[in-house]
């Protein structure tokens, strides 16, 4: 399965650009399950989510947000870029240790806040 994404609207400034980059912000949904069992990561998708371009992304960090009061699941989220804006994919690992493929998300994980931060070309 694939995650699905939400861009920040509003007063934010979202997004907010330069002269050669569109930058987004948002939050990441997790899909049932942590992709397959040979690709090291979940499809993340930026095709669905108003982005003004077609390019894959220059940089995207992805972090988790813990609310006051909330332990933090302690993963650290890579992205991985594709061919297209469409199937790029987020892999997470705990101490170096990949989630365990094609398996629920579960746990800390599965209820943490995922955010995101994407750098786009601008212009294409």
């Amino acid at each position: 399965m694939a995650t699905s994404i939400s861009v920040d609207k509003g007063s934010s400034g979202v997004p907010d650009t330069t002269g050669y980059e569109a930058i987004y912000q948002g939050t990441i949904t997790l899909s049932g399950n942590y992709g397959t069992s040979t690709s090291h990561g979940d499809t993340l998708s930026f095709s669905n989510a108003s982005i003004l371009s077609n390019s894959v992304p220059n940089r995207v960090e992805i972090y988790e947000q813990p609310a006051a009061g909330t332990a933090p699941s302690f993963y650290t989220a890579v992205y991985q870029p594709g061919s297209t804006i469409a199937n790029g994919a987020v892999n997470f690992s705990l101490a170096g240790t990949e989630y365990t493929e094609a398996s629920a998300y579960s746990g800390a994980i599965a209820s943490a806040v995922w955010k995101f931060r994407a750098w786009f070309p601008r212009g294409k």
